[in-house]
């Protein structure tokens, strides 16, 4: 059997999440309904509904794309030395989120109303952080980190990162240089959990 090809119907559903990044990036949650997102991938509203079922769909679509497209950021590091990658994935998790900053709205912030992802959704979450816990549990097996709950230290990791990256999606931050900042955090944090 070959590879698997996108039907005409993959296609339309994808360029309908593509088309839902895009409105939530360029005017924020509020601007995304159904017209919206059809006008933008240039279908008709009937589609949205037909592959979504609605508005909310699409954005359980986005959430999901966002979750998994962290993940893979996770799964395709260099694994030699477990601290480098913990650092590398941290420096992705903050790309991420600064070239998409419509995923990390939809999947952080809950900025849609009335949106609540469903447990399937959730699983792509907690894949995300499977990898993330992945590079800590190399990392203690290594002696790089402290033994430990690698499942608490992710989570430490993970809480850190992200309050870093959302101040500084919402532009608040009172250094010059972020990107020097960051990487300090980064290895403030690890120096934290060393054994």
């Amino acid at each position: 059997m070959g590879p698997r090809t996108r039907t005409p119907s993959d296609e339309v559903a994808g360029s309908l999440v593509e088309a839902a990044v895009r409105v939530i990036e360029a005017d924020g949650t509020d601007a995304l309904t159904v017209r919206r997102v059809a006008a933008e991938a240039g279908v008709s509203p009937q589609g949205v509904y037909n592959h979504f079922h609605g508005k909310q769909g699409v954005v359980e679509a986005v959430f999901v794309r966002g979750f998994d497209a962290l993940s893979a950021a996770f799964a395709e590091l260099p694994r030699e030395d477990p601290r480098e990658a913990i650092v590398v994935a941290a420096h992705r998790y903050r790309e991420l989120a600064r070239e998409h900053p419509g995923f990390y709205t939809v999947m952080f912030d809950r900025a849609v109303p009335d949106f609540a992802p469903s447990e399937d959704a959730l699983a792509h979450a907690g894949a995300a952080f499977g990898g993330l816990r992945e590079l800590v549990v190399a990392a203690m097996d290594a002696g790089v980190l402290a033994p430990g709950d690698a499942v608490s230290v992710a989570q430490q990791l993970w809480s850190a990162l992200h309050g870093a990256v959302s101040l500084e999606l919402r532009g608040i931050g009172f250094v010059e240089d972020l990107d020097a900042q960051f990487d300090a955090l980064v290895a403030s944090l690890l120096r934290g959990v060393a054994r």
